[in-house]
């Protein structure tokens, strides 16, 4: 079966007219802003060197949804950490089906949602979907005066007692990568969809929680976003933007089980994409390249061989009182539950043919398991658990 799923792709690429390759679909219009979206204030010119490598990509980290009915949900997520101490947060912006203004659905909300790994805790405020909008040419999201942009994230959660998470960040743009490849660009493809617009960023500014303040200045940051009208069966995730030794160095790699072509399971279906010393690397189901995943809690083995003869080997682990449980509503109402940490153990090795030509690790890594099922995740823990 995936091997037949490999010929229908490879056939859809053969088959995409040649204006594609230049073109974003026409089912997700680049016009200045979607239905209900307000006007993004002005932002800097793009930095020289640090724009996306793909530059039909750069409006998927805007708005994608087309003003359509149906299932849909579209989040931006950040995360950032503090090499050298236990600090680590992650702030995460959302809409679950857009089109309802009049909550006919349970489920459909705008969110914002928040979380402080050395606490151990995560927060989140559902606000009604009209106080949600976002543009469409760039990146622009306010929920109820919450504000993301590709440059800069403010928003406030109050907490119980009088308190509140706070955070006002500037964000450095540095490495995008398409881990999708061209089939991020077929709408309907895939009823999960991808992108890591930021795989490598800096945050500045502060974030207060609690009445205590953390300073932060050019500390290891990423964002990234999803979209689409379901969620995977399950979902795995290694991110990292801090190597011991190797500055510059960034590791980008997520998938797991998602429903392909209207319903065909797509086993070990991660993209991986590293750079390393201004060379960028990339492993995509999309591009036939063979991916082989064996993933335990507390522990995640990637391999992956591209067609050029690179291959990559990757390894993680954090104990489980590093994890923290983040919850995404589904558009009809099923919670998705992923266990993330920030502060994860990864090492990465790098062959071109059988030479080994990166050996790297850090202990800045991120890492999760999402499920559409709840888990026994201390249970789990305990002993050895294949979760594919």
């Amino acid at each position: 079966m995936k091997r037949n799923v490999f010929i229908i792709l490879a056939a859809l690429a053969c088959a995409l007219p040649s204006s594609a390759a230049a073109q974003r679909p026409a089912l997700f219009p680049p016009g200045p802003l979607s239905a209900g979206a307000v006007p993004p204030p002005g932002s800097p010119a793009p930095v020289p060197g640090k724009t996306a490598a793909d530059p039909r990509a750069v409006n998927y980290n805007a708005l994608i949804w087309d003003g359509g009915d149906g299932d849909w949900y579209e989040w931006w997520y950040y995360k950032v950490t503090v090499p050298g101490t236990d600090q680590a947060f992650y702030f995460c912006y959302g809409v679950v089906n857009p089109w309802d203004r009049e909550q006919s659905m349970p489920a459909s909300r705008s969110y914002v949602s928040a979380g402080n790994f050395a606490a151990g805790e995560t927060h989140e405020r559902a606000f009604p979907v009209k106080s949600f909008s976002a543009g469409a040419a760039e990146t622009f999201v306010m929920v109820d005066g919450n504000v993301a942009t590709d440059r800069t994230l403010k928003g406030r959660l109050p907490l119980p007692g009088g308190e509140e998470f706070s955070w006002d960040l500037a964000v450095e743009k540095d490495w995008s990568f398409n881990a999708m490849g061209w089939t991020m660009y077929l709408p309907g493809i895939s009823n999960i969809f991808w992108y890591p617009a930021q795989a490598s960023a800096r945050m500045s500014g502060a974030v207060n929680y609690r009445g205590r303040s953390y300073a932060l200045k050019g500390a290891p940051a990423y964002q990234d976003r999803n979209w689409g009208r379901g969620f995977p069966k399950w979902w795995a995730w290694l991110v990292s933007n801090h190597f011991s030794g190797s500055p510059g160095t960034v590791l980008a790699a997520g998938g797991g089980l998602p429903k392909v072509l209207g319903g065909i399971d797509l086993p070990d279906a991660m993209g991986i994409g590293l750079r390393h010393k201004g060379r960028e690397y990339a492993f995509r189901p999309g591009s036939g390249d063979v991916i082989r995943l064996d993933i335990n809690y507390g522990k995640w083995q990637v391999k992956a061989r591209n067609h050029k003869g690179e291959r990559i080997e990757i390894s993680a682990w954090a104990p489980e009182e590093k994890f923290l449980l983040l919850k995404f509503m589904a558009p009809r109402g099923k919670e998705f539950y992923d266990y993330e940490a920030l502060k994860g153990s990864i090492k990465v090795k790098l062959y071109k043919d059988d030479l080994l030509i990166a050996d790297l690790e850090t202990e800045e890594g991120g890492i999760e398991f999402g499920s559409e099922e709840p888990q026994d995740f201390h249970a789990l823990f305990a002993g050895p658990h294949n979760l594919r």
